[in-house]
């Protein structure tokens, strides 16, 4: 298999996160905090790069080889297992939470009267099939779209500029809400510590040395555009409407008055949101599915891409009942797991380190 460049892992993650952000964290982070929402995603960048550089710092002591083939040397089999099991089924549940999001939007905004397993099923074909062809197609995925992606989303606030209330822009340095802040800060640093799993395709990179200057730029990448989007939003509609809007970036779409052209440019900008989200699912499934192949010593992932998938699809489908809960699920139960796994790397290398010392 081709390596992974530093510039496909920049192109792939800086996706990869601002994805799930624009279309679905705009609303929670309003509600935590309000104006002070642009302080919570910047804290998040710093603290989400730090749960991934512990995650760097451990696979660069073994570039060349699978986390789950050097874990147990690190830790032992009966707490390495478990604690894999546990990323495991992390990354499961983050594929199918990104997928009961897409299912809600595709069913709610365009396609009303289609049951979400049939909306599943569909894209849960897709993503079987991207895990299936390997890690290279789902980068060379996301660096087909990248360039054309980021345009069309940062041109959406440029384009309703002349709508936003600047007089509220004064609120952005005046009003704080630390205790919001903080949850918000907790919400992005979840979303960015996604790229610690970088752990299960380590050895896949070509550059290994300059992996975490690419995860660093696609994550100011991210933070960029989410802050252009997330400020754009709050000045058009003000946090308390932001808050309740159940998709705030589709309808600050529908300010666009420049032509017929931009007041329908809500498809095309979903089709690019389906797309990013796709790769993000995509390679949450493969990161489970590859660490299920090291657990039970297959050479090929290939057997369980299958199994896998459809867990992804009912886990989808079964896991809450209607939008709400799934926003209500996000902030008290996936946000607090994913901080966990993310923190899992960190217990490794202060592990393998200690035992270096001792060693030498």
């Amino acid at each position: 298999m081709q390596k992974i460049s530093p510039l496909q892992l920049y192109m792939l993650f800086s996706q990869f996160l601002y994805s799930t952000t624009i279309g679905f964290y705009i609303r929670p982070l309003a509600q935590h905090a309000g104006f002070s929402a642009w302080i919570s995603v910047a804290l998040g960048l710093v603290l989400g790069l730090l749960l991934v550089y512990w995650s760097y710092r451990l696979a660069i002591r073994r570039p060349s080889q699978a986390f789950g083939q050097y874990g147990q040397s690190i830790v032992g089999k009966w707490i390495h297992y478990p604690l894999s099991i546990v990323m495991i089924f992390s990354f499961l549940l983050a594929s199918a939470f990104v997928l009961r999001e897409l299912e809600d939007l595709v069913a709610e905004f365009y396609l009303r009267d289609t049951p979400n397993w049939a909306i599943a099923a569909l894209f849960g074909l897709c993503i079987f099939r991207a895990v299936r062809s390997g890690l290279g197609t789902i980068f060379i995925g996301a660096q087909g779209i990248f360039f054309i992606s980021i345009i069309t989303i940062v041109s959406v606030p440029l384009l309703v500029s002349h709508k936003l209330n600047m007089q509220m822009a004064v609120a952005l340095w005046t009003n704080f809400d630390p205790p919001g802040i903080w949850n918000g800060a907790l919400l992005m640093t979840a979303l960015f510590g996604e790229m610690a799993i970088i752990l299960f395709f380590f050895p896949s990179f070509a550059q290994a040395d300059k992996t975490m200057k690419a995860l660093g730029w696609a994550a100011v990448t991210s933070a960029i555009i989410t802050l252009t989007v997330l400020l754009a939003i709050i000045l058009l509609f003000g946090p308390d409407l932001t808050a309740n809007l159940s998709v705030p970036t589709l309808e600050m779409i529908r300010y666009i008055k420049y032509g017929s052209f931009f007041e329908n440019l809500d498809p095309l900008l979903i089709v690019f949101w389906l797309y990013s989200m796709f790769i993000k699912c995509s390679l949450f499934m493969y990161a489970a599915v590859i660490g299920l192949t090291h657990i039970f010593g297959l050479k090929d992932h290939k057997p369980l891409s299958s199994f896998m998938t459809a867990a992804m699809i009912i886990v989808s489908l079964v896991m809450v009942r209607t939008g709400m809960e799934v926003e209500h699920f996000l902030q008290h139960g996936e946000v607090a797991f994913l901080l966990f796994t993310e923190l899992i790397p960190a217990v490794y290398l202060a592990v393998d380190s200690i035992r270096s010392a001792r060693r030498a």
